[in-house]
């Protein structure tokens, strides 16, 4: 019986399936420790990066890098914290009244005239309001966030300290073997939370460096708090520009009425476009070689299938399929070259003549004597 087992899961397709079912069922399992990863990718790469430019400048041994950044980080976020735990508290506090806030703004003369031309404004404030709400159920987890933070924060710091061992122990494991698939696999989606998070850092620093010259030219004020929205807001993918967008078009009402709404609504559809059709797929056509279109069929069904958290799922799972995708067929390859192919026999040679001429013979012969 465990020969045939074992006869049937040696077979490609049996194996593959097998394999797919574990990952997504781990995945499923430990859906809520999805921040701790988000949290230990971002660190551990980051970590990475400082401490090696630290060893090759100074010229320190790779743990002593490591450790001196770590108490670097730890230093500096001690002291942000000291210098802005008030400012903090009272903007998780306004940030608590955001959904009605967003229902004053329903009400207010503004959205009333827009609503005289645009019969869907109510629909756009509630789909507002959902996504704020669901922004808040993950902000007002605040206790959750820290101490996953704290906690992917130390295992970044181990896994470099241990780094040389972990590299010889993922060595030792058969790279063709179920743990060292799934090991491979589990890779795969930690550079995708890796790529996804330099994606969104990208795009938000672009929308909030935009931002501020119109900003400043239409003397809104708060600038800072809302450059801090808007920094915010970028790392949502496709909406988040139009969130914070719908937010700065009620303040440039305020501040210049039907000229500053005329020209925040063009820079958020600049930056909306720029955003869908330049940002994205340049930043991301050389880890998902997907058309366009398909990236964003891919993050509807996503927002459609897991509400908001799907917004972040899109790009991640894209591109591990596509990893997955590209192992299979470098593996359907590497079978086809080795397998044996079928040697067809040679050719007889013709026979050969008994009397066959001979050329010293026939050269002699021709030498005058």
């Amino acid at each position: 019986m465990n020969d045939r087992v074992g006869s049937f899961l040696a077979e490609r397709t049996p194996r593959r399936g097998l394999t797919i079912i574990v990952f997504l069922a781990l995945l499923y399992l430990f859906r809520e420790l999805l921040p701790l990863l988000v949290f230990f990718v971002a660190f551990e790469r980051a970590l990475g990066a400082a401490s090696s430019l630290l060893v090759h400048r100074l010229h320190l041994a790779r743990k002593v890098g490591v450790l001196a950044t770590a108490l670097a980080v730890v230093a500096a976020v001690g002291t942000g914290l000291a210098l802005g735990a008030g400012g903090l508290a009272r903007a998780v506090r306004h940030a608590r009244d955001l959904p009605e806030r967003l229902s004053e703004i329903r009400e207010h003369p503004l959205m009333q005239r827009l609503h005289e031309h645009m019969t869907d404004t109510d629909k756009l404030v509630e789909q507002g309001k959902h996504y704020a709400g669901s922004a808040l159920h993950y902000a007002s987890q605040v206790g959750h966030l820290v101490a996953y933070a704290l906690i992917g924060f130390i295992f970044a710091v181990v896994y470099h300290l241990e780094h040389e061992h972990l590299v010889s122990f993922h060595r030792s494991v058969d790279p063709r073997s179920f743990v060292g698939t799934l090991l491979r696999w589990f890779g795969h989606l930690a550079d995708a939370v890796s790529l996804t998070i330099q994606l969104q850092l990208v795009v938000a620093a672009c929308n909030t460096l935009l931002t501020l010259p119109l900003l400043l030219l239409l003397g809104i004020p708060h600038v800072a708090p809302l450059m801090v929205l808007i920094f915010v807001s970028g790392l949502i993918p496709v909406i988040g520009n139009l969130a914070s967008g719908a937010v700065l078009i009620f303040f440039a009402y305020q501040a210049k009425h039907w000229l500053g709404v005329s020209l925040m609504i063009g820079l958020t559809f600049l930056l909306h476009k720029i955003e869908a059709y330049y940002l994205n797929p340049h930043l991301t056509a050389r880890h998902v070689p997907l058309p366009g279109f398909v990236l964003i069929v891919n993050l509807v069904v996503f927002e459609h299938l897991f509400g908001f958290a799907g917004l972040f799922l899109s790009f991640p799972s894209l591109f591990v399929a596509g990893k997955i995708r590209q192992e299979f067929r470098d593996e359907n390859a590497e079978e086809e070259d080795e397998a044996p192919t079928s040697l067809t026999p040679a050719p007889a040679l013709a026979p050969t003549s008994k009397r066959a001429p001979d050329v010293l013979t026939n050269r002699r012969a021709r030498i005058p004597r």
